[in-house]
């Protein structure tokens, strides 16, 4: 249970607040609890050009949705899904407010580069992309896949493997996105996640506090 959130964003490869992957494949795939993660890292936060209060503001939110779906773990069946979408939707109204129209668009556009495979069945980009019925079932399986191999990255206990696995990852998802999508929608997609991202993500333990943008 303290694990909540931590074997998710099998493409993002981070750890997230920490969580069983049951838990986790319900909230990472939601709108919002992607990109509150990818806020929290010093490298998203600097080519965002994020202030010191805006972190704070970031890493408060962060720890008070934890809690909250540590709580909601507990609950069971419609109960708890219905909660974490409300969850998710908290989270996607709160960067909504936080960010800048710019800052906003680069930040769904990294979270497309680092989580694709969990996000391509997002309503948003699904409709842009013009998936296929088929194409969206497939995307679930790849997606349940991805999960479950960041479940064994999570579980890795040397930094090295860690790193060797996050590429091996981040490599058969570039593959598995190409694969299903077609040439036009290929071109969409590199549309949709803009300017690769160059910064380092790395693993960081919830609880323990991100160093603030400017420290």
């Amino acid at each position: 249970m303290k694990n909540l959130f931590k074997s998710a964003c099998a493409l993002t490869i981070l750890a997230l607040w920490a969580a069983p992957a049951r838990a986790a494949e319900k909230l990472v795939a939601e709108d919002g609890a992607v990109e509150i993660v990818l806020l929290r890292q010093q490298s998203i936060q600097k080519e965002l050009k994020l202030t010191a209060d805006e972190v704070e503001k970031i890493h408060k939110h962060a720890s008070q949705q934890w809690e909250k779906a540590q709580k909601i773990h507990e609950l069971g069946g419609p109960a708890r899904d219905k909660k974490f979408m409300e969850l998710s939707k908290e989270n996607e109204q709160f960067v909504e407010k936080t960010l800048t129209k710019d800052q906003l668009k680069r930040l769904h556009e990294i979270t497309l580069q680092t989580a694709g495979i969990l996000c391509l069945t997002r309503p948003a980009v699904a409709s842009k992309l013009n998936l296929s019925e088929d194409q969206k079932k497939k995307a679930q399986q790849l997606q349940k896949e991805a999960r479950r191999e960041a479940e064994e990255l999570v579980h890795a206990t040397k930094k090295e493997d860690k790193r060797t696995k996050m590429r091996e990852l981040q490599e058969t998802s570039r593959k598995d996105i190409l694969e299903l999508l077609t040439d036009e929608q290929e071109i969409t997609w590199k549309q949709l996640s803009g300017v690769p991202f160059t910064g380092d993500l790395a693993f960081f333990d919830p609880d323990v506090p991100e160093k603030t943008a400017g420290n």
